[in-house]
């Protein structure tokens, strides 16, 4: 039996954490899987309260980190952790405000490797309003996209600093012509409905198979939180892994939890959006210029 690990991310949200891997421990009947979550530096002390509250279940492992690590490398440690210690021959990334409730969830992911062996899969992921974000429409396929959209974030985050950027809809339309950048809340409509390969997946849902996990310890070093789908693309179609989508394997998405319970007011959230949106575009930059030397 192949050993399947679950890796999810925790900050400060307690409940929606023990929510998430309570699903898991409800719904998922396969034997050979195990939980990680890894706190990442959670200043409310949350970290210790679920070591205790999972302690005497022997399918969940709780790591607490020293401090907050960011998106990409606090799911490494967790990644690592599952492949040198756990042996896991499948990882899957999940949220902590993500919930499963498809009893096979773990069957069907290993039973569509056997079919389609993926690199990386990413499930149909539902938010509580109904809305599919798998597969993700990517605007960032480009050198000359990066490039606009960086310059666009450091206008806005300069913006924000003074406190004036909810002018940002009439510096769009003022400064930033629509045929040079596409606009922040482009929507592009994506078929869910049908398994696709080569697409870009949505970063609070990522199963890797065994033929990852052997090249790879997680995700992408650089980012702090933002724009690891992005990144994460560009390296699947750099080194020619398999991405599919696969619309049987569901899992319910909450949205931003963590983020929301950090950072109550709107200036200063969107600051910390604005500047790890620069942070990431800046390391996906590099990416696509050493690609192309």
């Amino acid at each position: 039996m192949e050993c399947f690990c679950f890796v999810i991310l925790h900050y400060q949200t307690q409940n929606d954490t023990i929510e998430c891997v309570d699903s898991i421990l409800k719904n998922c009947v396969y034997k050979d899987y195990h939980i990680v979550v890894v706190d990442n530096g959670s200043p409310n002390k949350s970290g210790e309260l679920l070591t205790e509250h999972f302690n005497e279940n022997p399918k969940v492992t709780v790591i607490i980190n020293k401090k907050n690590l960011g998106f990409t490398d606090g799911n490494n440690v967790g990644f690592k952790y599952a492949r040198y210690q756990l042996n896991a021959e499948f990882i899957a990334l999940i949220n902590n405000d993500t919930l499963i409730e498809q009893k096979n969830f773990i069957e069907a992911i290993i039973e569509k490797h056997k079919s389609n062996s993926f690199d990386i899969l990413g499930p149909d992921i539902i938010t509580v309003s109904g809305k599919h974000q798998n597969p993700v429409f990517n605007k960032l396929s480009s050198l000359q996209a990066v490039e606009n959209y960086l310059r666009f974030y450091k206008k806005i985050l300069l913006l924000n600093y003074l406190a004036i950027d909810k002018l940002l809809e009439k510096i769009k339309k003022t400064f930033i012509p629509e045929s040079n950048i596409h606009l922040v809340n482009i929507n592009v409509a994506q078929d869910h409905s049908k398994e696709q390969e080569r697409v870009m997946l949505h970063g609070s849902a990522l199963i890797f198979s065994r033929s990852y996990i052997a090249r790879y310890e997680g995700l992408y070093h650089g980012p702090f939180m933002y724009g690891e789908e992005a990144i994460l693309d560009f390296i699947a179609k750099r080194d020619y892994l398999k991405t599919i989508y696969c619309p049987d394997i569901k899992i319910i998405h909450k949205d931003d939890s963590s983020t929301n319970y950090t950072y109550k007011k709107p200036l200063i959230k969107r600051r910390f959006y604005l500047k790890n949106q620069v942070r990431s575009l800046n390391v996906l930059q590099a990416l696509m210029k050493e690609e192309n030397d």
